[in-house]
Formats: structure tokens, sequence, C-alpha cells
């Protein structure tokens, strides 16, 4: 902010200077605009659904224009003052007023317009046009964008205005290089933004009742003290996409998930504890291995032996009685699956082992049927069954663990994660942070000119901070230390490398490649569970997603010329490219995912793009502009390798049965990521193509519609069709239309049901 009130002070400065201003001229716009969906459904991130009528917008903004001269500065010196007021009162709450560096920015732009020497000088808060493309960004490198309603605003409303130094000098030959100094700002997107809630987020902690372990109190062993609700960021909102709802959606965000899963393993370790359950110290799976008896037996089993088979948690205690255990020093000869109260028919017992008292992932029961009594530890309920149970009392139960054939759960993309690293998870915590550049410049280049032939060119360079923010994951501690994620081989009492998943066919240990996570370092010297690990502090990890920029070179071109035919009259052929040199793109480790490694899973990775537009303009039936564009971004660094965690090549028998895919490395899609799509993986080369109609009507042409079509490839769609009808010489009535539609996992496609009908008007004065 410290360079925001610089650029604030010094504009405040020159205007109280005592020095002269002619009288100013006054003008402004008041727009109106009501917007209903056109379709029913469910917007993305909504925690309901909506009508075909429902209203989610009604929205007025009055703009203010202060033009006026500026005597004492130089000869013909200027400024421009642009103010909104702003209020939607069918806005969700985030989205109602105004706010600053968004397109409900009060102070729009603020700026002085004066000549040093040989150079024109434009300082203050203001827009740069550089690109000319129909609903694509390329060229347009200095200002940000709001997107939060993608791009159905116009390029100018929804371009952010920035504090810059904008210089530009003119040559004899007709030539003009530009020089601009900026302030960074980065892209706003519905559900990722500055407003985003930073403090810390957990459930509450997990208590524990000594020795209370019958009638109501039955849960206190590896009581879940409460789920607490993170709703999404911007929930409510139409126009969140996919990708942002991975991050910071109620359900499928990961900022929410991970509290979720914190308490899971806490509870999970306490209800298949291996103890006399007299100890209440530990609140932790393999905590209580660091006792005088064998490391818990759940440690050697794996998220994937559980949520893809349907046997009874007693046909797992033979696998590990078989298979691992030699009789522990406790002389256990079989597996252990806790305290038969815990699994007793109190409402709070059943509910934690199937959601409800026979809910999901469970055969219908009732009464007595829920009971465990120690002849049959575990004979009732399958590890899939005691999944859905854990993860039924939370708000994300589906994102947590899904019972379809498709992998599109967090315990199925984490299917060979033992729970020996569930260990470090207990109790975990997560936090999203901002950390933005403020004190810095973007500096942009352009030089543009006309060749003999009427071809009008330009030439672009910026070294300036990539607009769209970077989100990198790492383990902290409470302190605020970062801790180190280290892999270990498991190792059990039969001496097995690997961790062992059930196989109901051969009644045998499968092994398959894995690793037991441990969190180290920090202020915290014993680290955070795992593998021969004590947790000493009383402390948890929290996994800490930071947004920030990342500086990037921009190297761009554009040009237009035109071309006379026989058929089509003048045609105007227009193109602009940028490659753009360490952007940063979302990539996945499905191998690292699947074994617990969250930090290192989801990481934004530096890269070089290419992208660019090439459009021909006509006019056809008179007066009608007929734009075709075609439109591709090809990632030169594009991902997709065919490799585990470890470095080895991915292969089926290194994955769970049934999810051989859950290997690999790959680039996300970031519009359209998601754990509904198996966090899709983007294209290396992205193709658009658009058709762009706009023509006047009524007898002086004094009214006009316009109609943009984008079709994207694999298969999204999105129309806009706008009409502007002048009532008189202040006075336009306004219509628009967006329809979404396609394939669901597209950028477009996804917002079918966020497609609207808008009326509104426009009055100047």
């Amino acid at each position: 902010m410290r360079n925001i009130k610089l650029y604030s002070a010094v504009f405040s400065a020159i205007f109280a200077t005592g020095l002269t201003y002619a009288e100013p001229e006054v003008s402004g716009k008041i727009t109106h605009e009501s917007a209903s969906f056109s379709k029913p459904g469910t917007s993305t991130g909504a925690t309901s659904s909506h009508a075909s009528s429902d209203t989610f917008k009604s929205e007025t903004n009055a703009r203010i224009y202060i033009d006026g001269s500026i005597d004492k500065i130089s000869e013909g010196a200027t400024y421009h003052l642009e103010l909104q007021a702003y209020n939607d009162s069918e806005a969700i709450s985030d989205y109602e007023d105004n706010e600053f560096y968004t397109q409900r920015d009060p102070l729009r732009e603020a700026y002085i317009d004066t000549n040093l020497g040989d150079w024109a000088i434009r300082a203050g808060k203001q827009q740069v046009v550089w690109g000319t493309a129909d609903g694509a960004k390329f060229l347009d490198m200095i200002n940000p964008t709001d997107y939060s309603e993608m791009a159905q605003n116009q390029m100018e409303d929804s371009r952010i205005p920035v504090w810059m130094l904008n210089s530009e000098k003119y040559f004899d030959n007709g030539g003009q290089f530009q020089v601009i100094l900026s302030q960074p700002r980065e892209n706003v997107f519905a559900g990722l933004n500055r407003d985003i809630n930073q403090s810390t987020r957990a459930n509450t902690d997990i208590t524990v009742s000594a020795n209370s372990y019958t009638g109501a109190n039955a849960f206190g062993y590896g009581q879940n003290g409460g789920d607490t609700v993170s709703p999404g960021h911007n929930a409510g909102q139409p126009f969140i996409l996919k990708g942002v709802d991975t991050i910071s959606g109620q359900k499928n965000g990961f900022i929410n998930i991970v509290p979720d899963i914190g308490t899971i393993a806490s509870i999970f370790g306490r209800a298949f504890d291996k103890t006399d359950n007299t100890d209440t110290s530990s609140t932790s799976i393999i905590g209580m291995s660091n006792k005088a008896h064998d490391n818990l037996a759940m440690s050697y089993f794996t998220v994937g032996s559980f949520n893809t088979d349907q046997a009874k948690l007693s046909a797992f205690s033979s696998n590990y009685t078989n298979n691992f255990d030699n009789g522990g020093d406790e002389g256990f000869a079989d597996m252990y699956f806790g305290k038969s109260a815990f699994w007793n028919t109190d409402a709070n017992g059943c509910y934690l082992a199937s959601g409800t008292n026979g809910g999901a992932g469970v055969s219908a029961v009732t009464g007595a049927a829920c009971t465990f009594v120690a002849a049959s530890k575990g004979g009732f309920y399958s590890g899939q069954g005691a999944l859905s149970g854990f993860a039924g009392m939370f708000g994300t139960s589906a994102q947590l663990q899904n019972t379809d054939s498709t992998i599109n759960s967090v315990f199925e993309l984490m299917d060979r994660t033992p729970f020996a690293t569930f260990d470090a998870f207990a109790n975990a915590k997560s936090q999203y942070v901002l950390d933005m550049p403020e004190d810095d410049l973007d500096l942009s280049l352009r030089y543009k000119n006309t060749l003999e032939n009427g071809t009008n060119y330009s030439l672009n360079y910026s070294y300036a901070y990539d607009k769209n923010p970077v989100i990198n994951l790492g383990w902290y501690d409470n302190a605020g230390n970062k801790l180190r994620v280290m892999k270990y081989n498991q190792t059990g009492s039969s001496g097995f490398q690997k961790a062992g998943s059930y196989d109901a066919g051969a009644g045998t240990a499968d092994p398959y490649i894995t690793s037991v996570l441990v969190l180290e370092g920090g202020s915290v010297s014993g680290g955070y569970g795992g593998y021969n690990i004590t947790n000493n502090s009383g402390q948890n990890g929290i996994l800490r997603f930071t947004q920030t920029l990342e500086r990037a070179q921009n190297l761009g071109a554009s040009f237009d010329t035109t071309i006379e035919t026989d058929e089509f009259g003048p045609v105007v052929i227009r193109g602009e490219g940028v490659y753009q040199k360490d952007v940063y793109q979302p990539v996945i480790d499905r191998g690292a995912l699947s074994i617990g490694d969250l930090a290192s899973a989801l990481t934004m990775r530096k890269g070089d793009r290419f992208k660019y537009v090439i459009g021909a303009d006509i006019t056809a039936l008179t007066n009608m502009m007929v734009s075709v564009q075609f439109i591709q971004d090809i990632n030169l660094d594009h991902i997709d390798s065919n490799v585990d965690f470890d470095g080895s090549a991915c292969s089926a028998s290194r994955t769970q049965s049934g999810y051989s895919d859950n290997c690999g490395v790959y680039t996300l899609d970031f519009a359209s990521m998601h754990l509904s799509n198996g966090l899709q993986k983007a294209e290396k080369e992205k193709e658009f193509v658009s058709l762009y109609l706009s023509k006047p009507f009524g007898e002086s042409g004094q009214h006009r519609w316009n109609n943009i079509t984008m079709f994207e490839e694999n298969g999204g769609q999105w129309n806009r069709f706008d009409v502007e009808y002048t009532l008189d010489d202040n006075t336009i009535a306004t219509l628009e239309a967006n329809r979404y539609w396609g394939d669901k996992n597209t950028q477009f496609g996804q917002l079918e049901a966020s497609s609207n009908i808008q009326i509104g008007f426009k009055y100047s004065f």
C-alpha cells in the first residue's frame, strides 16, 4: 500500500500548490443494469441452485468526469478526473459497493497531461490500450483486468486503471516511442482476490475424555469438537471458475478441505487405536506408537486400500495378522480396531462410523446392528464405509470421498497415502496469505509507425509482473517457520519396505511404491508425526497458500493493413502476438498427491508461452461490420510426463488397482481444473475462433446492435448479443444476452448455469 499512498500524495500535492486552474468542465454518465439468469442451475461455488428468472444484479453507477487546464505547470497542461459511485443491491456482500483496484473503483482515473521537452507526459492513475483483439487481451499488458463477469463487460470498463508515468515522443518520420513506468497490480477473479480471509482455518480441536466410552459419552474417545465450516470465498458470485473453486471454494477448495483432513486424521487414529484406551495424551494416529507397544496397525495401510475395497474391517485385521504383525509387545494376534464402545449404538458413535445411523457407504442398519462386540471387531463396516462415515461428518464429504468409478475426490487422489503419513496431518490447519509487490514498478516500451504501403505496426516490450497471480504452497508451524517435507521408506515389524494394500482375492499384501511423509524443522524439535517422530510441541502443521506476482518478459508486435478486393471491398487484415518469458503455470504431480505430499503436488512453474490473434474485418450489407478472428495460446513449456513422485515411470503396479492413471506430472488447465474432472490437464495449444458483427439501425443509424460468438477448443461456446437504442440525446436503453454452453469442463461451457439477460439504460449529462 505504500506506493499507492505515494502516488496519491504526489497527485494531491500538485493540486494543492496554489496553482491556478481554468473553470473545469464537468460531465457525467449514470448507468443502470439489472440481470437475471436465463437458465436454471447451480453456478460453481454456489451453495444452492437458482431459477431461470432469479435476479443476480441490480447495478447502478454514476461516473463524474472533470476536465480542466492548469496554469504554471506548462503551456497547455490539463488534468482529468473520473470518479465513480457504485451500488449493486442484488450482489453478494463482497461485490455490492465500491472497491479500489476493481472495475468498481471509486477513483477510476486521475492524471495530468503536460509536455517536457520533446516528450508528451501523462502522469497519474490511468489506462493504456495497446491491443485491438476482440474478446482477448494479449498486447494489453499494462493494466490488469477485472474478470468478475468474465468477458461480458466492455474492455474500457473491466480494465483496471493503475498509477503510472506515461511518456511519449513523436519523430519526424511519423514514428512514436512510448515509455511507461507503472504500478504492478494483478487481474481480479471472482473467488480469487485480495478480500479473501487470511486468518488460519481450523476445525474445533479434538477433545478427549478419559475412560468415557459408553452411553452418551461413547464418542468422547476421539471426539470431533466440531466441523468449522469455512464458506467459499465470494460464494454465490455467478462467475466463479472451476479452477478458482479448486483453491478457495467451500467444498472443492483445498484451503477448506485441509482442516477436514486434519480432523479426520485425528479421529481416525482414535477410532482404530491399538492401545488399552487409558492413555489420552495423544490425538494423532502414530502418536500411540511412541508408547511401549507396537506401531499402530493402521499405519501399514493406505487410503486407497480402504477406499476401493468393500471388505469388512475384520478382513483387514486378518490381512494385518498374516502379513505385518508378529504378535506385538502386547501380544495382539490381530488388528485391534478400537474399543467396541467407540462403535456402539449411541447416536454419536454410529454417526462416526457411517455418517448417519445406517448412512452413506454402509448397508442400512438399525439399533444393535451398530454394536461391535469384542468377538467381532470390525465385523460389519467395510473400509470404504468407515471412510464414508468420517467424510460424512463434514460439509465437504462428497469431495473428500466418493464411491463412483471416477477419480474425483481427495481420498481417491491420495490413494497411496499410508495412514502413517496422516499422523502429520493430525489437526492440520490452512491459511491463505498475500505477498504482493508494493514498492516496485513495471517497465513497458512501444514503438509504432506506418510503412510506405500503409501498413501500421508496433513493437512492444515489457519487463513487468505478470498479471495472473501465482499461488505457492508450503507447510509452516504456528510461529510462521517453514517446515521441510521429508520422505521415508516405511518399515514395519515384518521388515516390509513398501506399504501393503489389502488384496481381497489373494488375501496377501500387494506392495506398491509409496513413502511416509514427516514435517520437520521450524520451532518443533521432534517434527510432526509419521515415522518414529514425537510431536512434543502441541502444535499442528499449517498448509499455507501464498499469493504473489512474478516478473516476466513480454516481447510483442502488432500490425494492420488494408487490402482492396473485388468481392468484399476493402478488407482489413490485423494481427497481434506476444512471446512471454518466465510466466508461471499450475502443474500437478499426481504421484506426489497420491502419497499425500500436498505442497509438492500443486506447484506453479516457470515457462514460456506464445499467444497470437489473426483477424479480418470487412463491411457487408451496406454498413455491417464483420470481424473474424483466430486465436491461439501455445504453451512452449507444456508439461505432460509419465513419471512418478520418485522419478520412476508410472505403471499399473505402482498405483492402486483400478487407479493406474493416478500418476504423472502435467500442466493444469487453470480455468477448469477441478476435483469433479480429476484435475483436468491443459492443452499444449489452445485455440479459439470468434465472429463479431456490428450494425447501426434506425433512420439515421442512431441505434446499434452487436454480436460476438467465441468458439473454444473442446466444445465451449459463448455468445453475447447487445443492443443500444437511443431514446433521446441523453438517454440510451440497453439490452444484453449472454449465453454459455458446451462441454462443462471448458472455460465457457462450465458457465452454462450463469447464462443471463440484462436490461438497463445510460444517461449522459
